[in-house]
């Protein structure tokens, strides 16, 4: 969402500024009211964003934010005076004077890529409309360009695992109708933590569960190597081994590695839980997983006992 911030004068709050609406910039009556500055005309400039492209598929596709000078005294962008009646493309931290005297302002960029999770068509439509709305994009598959999970209820799954991992609030569609609603109104946006959505793991419960972004959890696996036997699993969750500072390697047979590098300090073997519904994955490969398993369940079993013989006898 692009952003008015005022950088001169009282302290105020930013104008948020909504894809697709005319902001006349003047001294009355109109969207962006500056009073108390005689440079400024009544109709003295237009902010305009706008989606260039009509496919939005890219997460770094922002609206285009433009500004047309109307004014007596000037608009002047990074301290360069605008030609009347011509717009101008801005960018983010340009820096824009209304007038002579002290109406100075930033514009900022927001990024807002909001990924659904279980949501219905239904949902997703009315979802899309309104972070387009504020400038910003929907999309169904989780990256780290990503800034919000959207959920009507909490369920674990890869992308609710990524958005912890990355830091990224989890909340329930609501939340941006309601953000529309108050730019709308020019009030203050919504608590993001009313709209925390509830758990419905009955596993893990719902007492005492963090959804807010906390960014220490970017390095939950920092110093961690995970390794995966089977190209599935790998592809399934290696992202989010890699979101959380960790290392994320596929082995398999062919890379005849050496027993000690899976029990390595610092390394964590994913379990591919083969059962016999699984007749994809050829008798060899399941032989030799199943070694690597055992292999690992042996020296285990020899850290317990050395464990339990050093409390017996220090």
């Amino acid at each position: 969402m692009w952003k008015l911030v005022p950088v001169a004068g009282p302290a105020r709050e930013p104008y948020r500024l909504l894809t697709g609406v005319e902001y006349i910039v003047g001294r009355k009556n109109c969207g962006i009211l500056i009073e108390d500055d005689q440079s400024i005309s009544r109709n003295h400039a237009v902010l305009t964003a706008n989606f260039s492209v009509t496919n939005l598929s890219q997460t770094d596709e922002i609206p285009t934010l433009t500004i047309k000078d109307n004014s007596k005294y000037g608009t002047f962008v990074n301290e360069e005076k605008m030609q009347n009646g011509l717009s101008l493309t801005l960018k983010t931290r340009d820096r824009i004077t209304f007038g002579v005297f002290e109406s100075k302002f930033r514009v900022e960029y927001e990024p807002l890529v909001a990924c659904s999770s279980c949501l219905d068509v239904a949902g997703k439509t009315a979802l899309n409309q309104a972070v387009l709305q504020l400038g910003g994009l929907t999309v169904n598959n989780w990256t780290e360009e990503c800034t919000h999970l959207v959920m009507i209820s909490v369920k674990v799954t890869i992308k609710t695992i990524c958005a912890l991992i990355c830091g990224r609030p989890i909340v329930k569609p609501e939340y941006f109708t309601e953000f529309l609603k108050a730019v709308q109104s020019k009030k203050q946006p919504p608590q993001i933590e009313s709209f925390y959505p509830p758990i419905d793991e009955p596993a893990i419960g719902s007492k005492n569960i963090d959804l807010s972004g906390r960014q220490e959890r970017k390095q939950i696996f920092k110093g961690k190597t995970f390794v995966f036997l089977n190209a599935k699993q790998h592809k399934k969750l290696s992202s989010a081994v890699v979101f959380g500072g960790g290392d994320a390697r596929l082995i398999t047979e062919k890379n005849e590695e050496e027993d000690s590098f899976f029990s390595a300090p610092g390394t964590c073997v994913v379990d591919v839980g083969i059962t016999d519904s699984q007749n994809l994955i050829p008798d060899s490969q399941k032989k030799w997983i199943h070694s690597i398993m055992d292999m690992l369940q042996r020296v285990s079993d020899l850290f317990l006992k050395q464990s339990l013989d050093w409390q017996l006898f220090s």
